[in-house]
């Protein structure tokens, strides 16, 4: 039914990395890099890379009132059956507007779903969903990550930068259940074969950060990125976290593979008139993907 309340969705994965020692490998290697000596060049003007991820997940619904009078979970893998393992892909393209000025567009989808029959009651939204229901779930995100870069040092085989950008994420996560239902407010179950629930949250939240890239030679690269945020705009609260290292081997001028170590940890929090929505997602593995330059 499009009247229940919103709900509150949770990402929550196993972090390989805490920030601290993200960072200091990071300022490592920005320090390796600062120190090398020169022996090739940036040349290009455009890039588009495009890869994927395979990773972990350990999902929890949260539903918090603003009184404190409603506080559940709901553990999407145990509960709803959703696999564990996700598989992402994403795309990004690159402008060199300058010697010193870069822009890029990141571009990320995100979508789960699953169908399982509840072993016990689930309370979403102040409804309970009585067990042996048949509920089906799906979480669909869309992320943009809009991102400027200014090099404040470069030599010909390094480039040192300050970031700053925008994370815009639009997810949507929607419940259907067939079986008995004891609605908010009631105390006998009523069997409904057509129940929803959905929430959306979007969220516009601003980043910096900083940025190395090293090139070896002709055919292989090394990079370097960390972002954080930690921002309250209007209604929502919002902090990411973001660190890269990764690696580029080029077959040819233009075309090359590239694998990278990423770790991320993004909290949204939506003070609603009736419901608090949190969103935290975190995950910590490896990339892969193909770049294209020229």
């Amino acid at each position: 039914m499009s009247d229940q309340p919103h709900n509150a969705i949770g990402f929550h994965g196993n972090s390989v990395w805490s920030h601290a020692r993200a960072f200091t490998l990071i300022l490592a290697l920005l320090s390796c890099l600062a120190a090398a000596p020169a022996s090739a060049a940036f040349d290009e003007t455009y890039r588009l890379t495009a890869g994927g991820f395979v990773t972990d997940f350990d999902t929890s619904l949260r539903i918090n009132s603003r009184d404190n009078s409603i506080e559940t979970e709901i553990d999407l893998e145990d509960d709803l059956g959703f696999t564990s393992s996700v598989q992402s892909a994403w795309i990004r393209g690159y402008w060199r507007m300058g010697n010193r000025h870069r822009l890029s567009l990141l571009y990320t989808p995100l979508r789960r779903s699953s169908g399982a029959t509840l072993g016990a009651d689930i309370d979403v939204g102040g409804s309970i969903i009585k067990a042996g229901a048949f509920v089906g779930s799906s979480v669909r995100t869309h992320v943009f990550d809009i991102e400027y870069s200014y090099i404040v040092y470069r030599r010909s085989d390094l480039e040192l930068g300050i970031t700053a950008g925008l994370y815009w994420m639009n997810s949507l996560i929607e419940l259907t259940a067939a079986g008995e239902v004891i609605f908010d407010g009631e105390t006998q179950p009523e069997f409904r074969s057509d129940y929803q629930a959905f929430q959306r949250l979007v969220a516009p939240l601003p980043l910096i950060g900083l940025t190395a890239d090293y090139e070896i030679n002709d055919s292989w690269r090394v990079n370097a990125r960390a972002r954080i945020f930690d921002v309250t705009i209007s209604d929502i609260d919002g902090y990411i976290f973001a660190a890269n290292l990764g690696a580029e081997y080029f077959f040819t001028r233009h075309v090359g593979l590239g694998a990278s170590l990423a770790a991320f940890n993004l909290s949204v929090r939506h003070n609603g008139v009736v419901f608090v929505n949190t969103l935290a997602y975190e995950y910590t593995g490896l990339q892969a993907y193909m770049t294209l330059k020229y």
